[in-house]
């Protein structure tokens, strides 16, 4: 700890280690760099298009199709995604691909979606193996 940091005091020690949790605090810079990525995913419109670039490499036509926006709405939030960090793109021809970025942040974000709406992705599973559920109970019986 840096001699200008200030070292946190609990008021009341319940033996649960808490002092020594806060010796690896994150930064605030680090917390606010979360809660702008938080910000991201709080949006219904970008985890929809999060969740077809984390399975899939589109372009802005095909993803305004999908999610029944306009091309420019999209691409309105293809820049935002682009720039925190969550999805790259190339050019093809004309056409601009988007695909899920291959950074840490990028990859939970992925895990977390495919948590949320409990599917097994084809990138991290055998193709034959991808199932989607809607949510009811997918105990199966042999």
């Amino acid at each position: 700890m840096e001699q200008n940091e200030k070292r946190k005091i609990i008021p009341h020690d319940h033996g649960h280690g808490t002092m020594k949790l806060l010796e690896f605090m994150p930064s605030e810079k680090a917390f606010g760099e979360a809660a702008d990525i938080f910000a991201q995913l709080s949006d219904a419109t970008r985890l929809k298009i999060l969740w077809i670039l984390c399975h899939s490499e589109e372009c802005v036509n095909d993803i305004a199709a999908a999610v029944d926006m306009s091309a420019p709405a999209v691409s309105h939030h293809l820049r935002n995604l682009k720039q925190s960090g969550f999805i790259r793109s190339r050019r093809e021809g004309k056409e601009v691909l988007y695909r899920l970025e291959d950074t840490a942040a990028a990859c939970l974000v992925h895990r977390m979606v495919d948590g949320v709406f409990q599917m097994k992705c084809p990138r991290t599973a055998h193709a034959m193996d991808w199932e989607f559920h809607d949510g009811e109970d997918s105990e199966t019986s042999e």
